[in-house]
């Protein structure tokens, strides 16, 4: 490869800046050479920050599509609902397109995508991450060896913070279906039921159940003295660990980042300002926010050969966390992601205590990393991928996708239901 790949940005979000920023790190690879946003601050904010020139930026994908195709792929890091309708165009255009997930909202969207990218012949690959981070590699790597012997049960669990569960799935864009266009197992965890239908790619799903709701973020579950707005007309608000002040000022974690995402972050005095104002979403108590998604939900999956697998995921933990248990004929593993460490234990009569176990420590390429180092890996793989280059066992594409989707997607449908078993 001579040139950079020439890279245009659509929607440019906290997403699409994390991989876009891969280009200032190394130049070599690929450069961003236009954007296409809605917002005027954020087509400003990829101007300054990428050196853009006016003709290279647009209001619209609509605009963008229009013009003569002048990059060789699209970054889409749109809203969910908009992923399919935007990237459409792109690929009738003649752009590669690497896409956030979820790649569509429902099955109908989801055939769509892959009928349009079968007609076109352009490539599309999908930004799950987490299939590129040392722990989940080594995972699969044991899996496929058949050190663990063929896989009876998976069990995995993805717990999200209250920080991040207050500021996205609650008083954030993710809150109800009308907002991104699905509920808590699509918007949240289409990574998790990817890794789990990566992880058994070498079976096949017949059947999915699932059941959650509104447990905790209702107005019976506020404090005594609550009011509608953090700073405005609670009694308990220094008291409340989902106060406003005390989540996105005074002690911020890296989620309260999105609330000023694109521009210069206010004073401390702006910030309460802002957080005051009535129209300001992320100000209001977030047990009278009127949640529209679950902040819970269980999903249970069959498969052909026998096998089961579990999926849960908890809304408002003390820590994000993800773990996995997978069992096999002769073993099993477990562990936690944020651990960079899991357990191997084989069945081993002649042993004390009838088993042998190790652990596989990934921490040395890990490094506390949010996603393992996906988020850097997932661009690299994209550019090989359009380049005709060797790709990781990592790569995401759409064919390679769809699983996980369909299973999000029925899993809704089961919870709907009352958790009648949808078939696969």
């Amino acid at each position: 490869m001579n040139q950079p790949v020439r890279i245009v940005i659509v929607g440019m979000g906290q997403r699409s800046m994390i991989y876009a920023r891969e280009s200032l790190a190394d130049p070599t690879l690929f450069k961003v050479v236009g954007v296409a946003d809605t917002d005027p601050q954020r087509v400003r904010l990829a101007k300054e920050t990428f050196g853009l020139s006016d003709a290279c930026c647009f209001s619209s994908v609509e605009a963008l599509c229009a013009a003569p195709r002048f990059a060789d792929a699209a970054i889409n890091g749109t809203m969910d609902r908009q992923h399919v309708r935007t990237t459409i165009p792109l690929l009738r255009a003649g752009y590669d397109v690497l896409l956030e997930k979820p790649f569509a909202i429902n099955q109908r969207e989801a055939d769509m995508l892959l009928a349009c990218a079968k007609e076109t012949g352009r490539r599309v690959m999908v930004c799950h991450v987490l299939r590129y981070a040392p722990f989940y590699r080594a995972v699969k790597e044991i899996i496929a060896s058949g050190e663990i012997g063929r896989v009876m049960h998976a069990d995995m669990l993805a717990q999200i913070s209250y920080f991040h569960e207050s500021v996205s799935f609650v008083r954030g864009k993710y809150a109800s279906p009308e907002i991104c266009g699905s509920g808590l197992i699509l918007s949240k965890c289409s990574h998790d039921l990817d890794l789990l239908s990566w992880l058994m790619q070498h079976d096949t799903p017949t059947g999915v159940s699932s059941v959650g709701s509104v447990f905790h973020y209702k107005p019976d579950m506020a404090p005594d003295g609550a009011g509608t707005r953090c700073l405005t007309d609670c009694l308990c608000e220094r008291t409340c660990p989902y106060s406003a002040a005390r989540l996105y000022i005074e002690h911020p974690q890296r989620w309260a980042n999105i609330l000023w995402f694109g521009q210069t972050p206010p004073s401390d005095e702006e910030k309460r300002r802002l957080l005051a104002d009535g129209q300001n979403p992320y100000g209001r108590c977030v047990f009278k926010c009127g949640l529209q998604i679950v902040d819970h939900q269980s999903v249970l999956i069959s498969y052909t050969s026998g096998a089961t697998a579990t999926f849960s995921v908890n809304g408002g933990a003390s820590a994000p966390a993800r773990s996995l248990h997978i069992t096999g004929t002769k073993g099993e593993l477990y562990g936690v992601f944020e651990d960079e460490r899991f357990t191997v234990s084989l069945v081993a009569p002649a042993a004390p205590g009838g088993k042998v176990t190790r652990t596989v420590d990934v921490s040395a390429a890990q490094h506390g990393n949010a996603h393992g180092g996906g988020d850097q890996l997932v661009i690299r793989d994209f550019i090989a991928l359009i380049t005709e280059q060797p790709v990781s066992p990592c790569v995401t594409t759409l064919d390679g996708s769809v699983t996980g989707h369909r299973l999000a997607f029925l899993a809704e449908d089961s919870r709907l239901s009352g958790g009648q078993m949808q078939p696969y």
